[in-house]
C-alpha cells in the first residue's frame, strides 16, 4: 500500500467519523480501518496515544473503553501506592503505559519476548516519552539462555496477544523464534521493588513457569493481577499462594466488581464474556474495600 492509498483511507474513515459526530470509538465499533495515531482514556489513568496498524485488538477494544475496564481500574489504583512495577507479558504496553502514566517517579518495567508487540510498545513508550518505562524484549523462564517462543499467526496480520515456549495448535499456521530468556530472580530485579510491589502477568498459560522464576520477587508479598487459563495452574499457584495469606479476587469486567473467591479459577478463553483476570493481594479486606471505593 501506498502512502497516497493510506492517506485516503484515512481521509474517508475521518469523514464518516466527523458525520457521526466526531465519535472516535467508531473506529473499533464499525471496525473503520485507520493508520495512524489515536488517543485513548483508560479508567483513572491521563490520556495515551496510541499507534494503530489495523492490527492490535487490545488497542480497538481500549478506543471504545472495553479494554479489561475494571481490571485497568484496579491497577491504576494500586500503581499510586506502589514502590516498584513489573508487567510481564506487556504486549503492546497498555499496562505499562498507564502505569507510567500514574507514576512518572517510579520505573516500570515491561517484559515482552513477541518481536511485533515489543516493537509497538517501543512506539508508545517514545510518543508517550516515558522513559520511565524500561523495556525488555525476553521471556521470563527457569533458565537463562535461549528459548524457542512462538505464537498462532492471527488473521489481517493482527499482533498475536499470546505465545509461549510451547504453542502447538494443530491446522493453524504459527510463528517461531529465538527468544532470549531469563530468570527474574537472578537478574537482582527482586531488591530494587520496594516494600510494596505490584506485578501484572499475561502469559497465556505460562504463569507457573512465570511465577517460579521469580520466587524471590513472590517472597515480597507483592500485589498482582493475573489472567489464567489452566485448572492444573490454578491448583498448584493456589498451593503456593494461599499458605502465604493471600486472598484471591475475581475482576469482574462488566459489573465493575472485586469478588472474593476460594482460590484462582481458570478461566474459559473461548467465552468472550468471560472475566479473566484476578487480583491476588495480602493486604485486609478493609484496605481493598477503601482503596476500591468510588
Amino acid at each position: 500500500m501506498t502512502l497516497d492509498e493510506i492517506e485516503a483511507i484515512n481521509a474517508e474513515t475521518r469523514r464518516t467519523i466527523a458525520a457521526a459526530g466526531g465519535n472516535l470509538a467508531l473506529l473499533a465499533e464499525a471496525s473503520l480501518p485507520y493508520y495512524g495515531y489515536v488517543e485513548v482514556d483508560f479508567p483513572e489513568c491521563p490520556r495515551i496515544v496510541m499507534f494503530t496498524n489495523n492490527d492490535a485488538p487490545g488497542i480497538s477494544s481500549a478506543m471504545r473503553g472495553a479494554f479489561e475496564p475494571h481490571s485497568m481500574k484496579v491497577w491504576a489504583r494500586l500503581c499510586r501506592g506502589a514502590t516498584g512495577i513489573l508487567d510481564i507479558g506487556a504486549n503492546v504496553g497498555i499496562y505499562s503505559l498507564c502505569a507510567a502514566r500514574v507514576r512518572p517517579d517510579l520505573t516500570v518495567h515491561a517484559y515482552e519476548p513477541n518481536p511485533y508487540a515489543y516493537a509497538r510498545l517501543r512506539v508508545h513508550k517514545v510518543i508517550n516519552a516515558l522513559d520511565n518505562i524500561v523495556e525488555h524484549q525476553v521471556a521470563i523462564g527457569p533458565e537463562d539462555g535461549m528459548a524457542g517462543f512462538g505464537w498462532v499467526v492471527k488473521p489481517g496480520g493482527n499482533i498475536a496477544s499470546g505465545g509461549g515456549f510451547s504453542h502447538y495448535h494443530k491446522g493453524v499456521r504459527k510463528e517461531r523464534l529465538l527468544v532470549q530468556v531469563v530468570n527474574l530472580d537472578r537478574s537482582g530485579i527482586a531488591p530494587t521493588l520496594g516494600a510494596r510491589p505490584l506485578v501484572k502477568i499475561d502469559v497465556e498459560g505460562a504463569e507457573g513457569i512465570v511465577i517460579d522464576a521469580m520466587k524471590e520477587t513472590i517472597g515480597l508479598r507483592p500485589d498482582m493481577i493475573l489472567e489464567t487459563f489452566n485448572k492444573e495452574t490454578c491448583d498448584a499457584l493456589n498451593a503456593q499462594f494461599l499458605p502465604l495469606g493471600y486472598r484471591v479476587y475475581r475482576i469482574r469486567e462488566k459489573a465493575g466488581a472485586l469478588d472474593l473467591a476460594d482460590g484462582l479459577v481458570a478461566a474459559d478463553m473461548n467465552d468472550p464474556l468471560a472475566d479473566f483476570n484476578h487480583l491476588l493481594t495480602t493486604r485486609p479486606a478493609s484496605e481493598i474495600e477503601t482503596l476500591m471505593r468510588a
